[in-house]
């Protein structure tokens, strides 16, 4: 405490001009208000090297940005809002150009936090500053023409009080400096000589450590980055990128399943990239080709994932009068409902948006304001970014990404195979509607999807087992009995999020139960219908094609009843043409 009281003293008799009191004051402030170094690394970096090339009192910067940063948290939702009104307000064009712009795209200038924090801690810096200025510059003043041997002087240390301020301030006595050339002085040297080596050696710092630690930095990038995206624990075990030979190698990435943490929704033992359109200092990236192998889903993890700030909320299903729900199909609905709401969640992060409004090509306020809330819910205000002034080129594309002989845990001995097209971080910047086709090396299974804002959804799966579908259905009663269902439908995926797919059931060499007969039924279609929303959609199924069904079935049981009876008569006759009793 002492040391610190003294550090005051010192500043008050010292040579500290009103510039770097000021200075540091702003900086510190600024730093201060600064969210995490993932959120905005160019503004972070900027202002730690400004503070050490300038020749600010750092005393001050570290005391004003530690209160800053304690402010800056009490103060969160005002600098949301001011970063609301600088990055969607009049000056919405500056920051445009400065988030495309080259090395000024890393300063994250997209947070909105970031943005209203770095305004107000410039604010509060510079008027604390002043404040400090003023307090220094008025001492100085007064201590002009007071010497030790003056009376006021010497009434004054003949207080005990002000002999304690002395021995605390000046370490038992105080050295009387020119205080009327401290007041001329107001700027001194800006630039501190030993601040400017430091930088120097800095940036050659960086140069070097991103020479031999490039692999960890990007894995740590692509980690937060997954991890963001997924709303799961995402591990890598090593990435590496070589540049002049534009390529990027991922070994060990495993991504936690959200739903269902002890497993991986995804694992891949090697991940390989073709990249090109590297332009880095504008936050862009293009990947030509992506090969992936040795893809696995739904294996157990050895340590259970965690969610994380960013993961979705279980969705509310909303009762649909006019129609039955999935509920009233399944027993395991809650399970489907999750793995459909997943779905949807990973196809709306990659699906072109839904139209925009036709008086401007931007969001709608509602639209706008809307989204921000929901997402300021889910994960706080610090991760909001205004993603809809990002222009260009998306932040990430993938023209290609392949991935053979993949296994799931959901489907023993099936070997899929993926390929997808056009991947990007902001779908409605591409040239082209993202694409995923995926296949079975069997072709029992197939599905296809192509995200435009009218999207275009297919799948098919062929000689599903009607003992292991009937268990789950919620009926106590088993209608049908061996055989297989093919499924197959082919509809359209709306950029909302809404579905109209048409759904064709194939009933094959089953047996059908009714009355307490038995039918068979070699090949029967079954026409359903899912409409509405992907995560709980509305099913229709065809009550014509179900009484054509039953009506098939009667008619068969109603021959079969008559060729009995036919044949007990025509028995009976025979016995007594034959002489046998009746």
């Amino acid at each position: 405490m002492f040391f610190l009281l003294r550090k005051i003293g010192a500043l008050l008799r010292g040579k500290v001009t009103p510039f770097q009191i000021v200075t540091g004051c702003a900086l510190g402030a600024m730093l201060g208000f600064m969210p995490d170094f993932a959120i905005a690394p160019g503004l972070v970096v900027a202002l730690t090297l400004a503070l050490t090339l300038i020749n600010a009192n750092l005393l001050l910067a570290g005391l004003v940005g530690l209160a800053a940063k304690l402010l800056s948290l009490l103060l969160l939702p005002v600098s949301f809002q001011v970063g609301r009104v600088l990055l969607d307000g009049p000056t919405e064009g500056i920051f445009k150009s400065l988030i495309k712009a080259p090395v000024f795209a890393l300063f994250g200038f997209e947070s909105y936090v970031a943005t209203g924090g770095l305004l107000i801690g410039a604010l509060l810096g510079l008027g604390f500053g002043l404040l400090i200025s003023r307090t220094v510059s008025g001492f100085r003043e007064k201590m002009t023409g007071l010497s030790q041997d003056s009376a006021r002087y010497q009434k004054l240390m003949g207080k005990k009080w002000m002999r304690f301020g002395v021995f605390v301030l000046a370490g038992g006595g105080m050295k009387k400096p020119d205080y009327a050339a401290l007041l001329e002085k107001r700027t001194g040297n800006p630039i501190r000589p030993l601040g400017a080596v430091l930088v120097v050696l800095s940036l050659i710092l960086a140069v070097v450590v991103y020479q031999f630690f490039t692999g960890t930095i990007i894995t740590t990038a692509l980690r937060s980055g997954l991890e963001q995206a997924n709303g799961a624990t995402v591990d890598i075990s090593a990435a590496e990128i070589d540049l002049k030979a534009a390529r990027m190698t991922l070994t060990g990435l495993a991504i936690a399943d959200p739903n269902a943490l002890g497993n991986d929704l995804f694992r891949a033992e090697r991940i390989e990239a073709d990249i090109s359109g590297v332009n880095l200092l504008r936050k862009r990236l293009q990947l030509d080709r992506v090969v992936i192998t040795g893809a696995t889903s739904g294996k157990s993890r050895k340590v259970p994932g965690r969610r994380t700030a960013t993961a979705t909320k279980q969705v509310v299903l909303v009762p649909v009068p006019d129609a039955q729900g999935i509920d009233d199909y399944l027993q395991n609905a809650k399970i489907w409902r999750e793995r459909l709401a997943q779905a949807k969640q990973w196809l709306d992060k990659i699906k072109v948006p839904a139209a925009e409004s036709a008086e401007n090509n931007g969001p709608t306020e509602e639209g706008l304001e809307a989204r921000l809330r929901r997402l300021a819910e889910a994960q706080g205000y610090a991760r909001l970014r205004a993603t809809h002034l990002i222009e260009g080129a998306p932040s990430l594309m993938i023209l290609e990404l392949q991935a053979n002989l993949v296994t799931v845990a959901q489907l023993p001995g099936e070997m899929l195979n993926l390929v997808a097209h056009n991947l990007s971080t902001q779908p409605s910047l591409a040239t082209e509607a993202p694409e995923i086709a995926i296949t079975s090396a069997s072709d029992k299974i197939a599905f296809s999807v192509k995200l435009g804002r009218v999207g275009h959804l297919a799948f098919h799966y062929r000689g599903l087992l009607v003992d292991s579908v009937m268990p789950i259905l919620k009926s106590t009663k088993t209608t049908l009995k061996g055989g297989t269902i093919d499924l197959a439908a082919n509809g359209s995926y709306l950029a909302d999020g809404t579905i109209d797919l048409p759904v064709a059931a194939t009933i094959r060499n089953s047996t059908l139960s009714l009355g307490g007969r038995d039918t068979n039924v070699p090949n029967f279609t079954l026409p359903i219908g899912l409409t509405g929303s992907l995560d709980n959609p509305r099913i229709k199924v065809d009550a014509k094609s179900l009484g054509n069904l039953a009506l098939k079935a009667g008619t068969d049981a109603l021959k079969e009843k008559a060729t009995e009876k036919l044949k007990d008569k025509a028995g009976g006759l025979l016995n007594s043409l034959l002489g046998g009793k009746k």
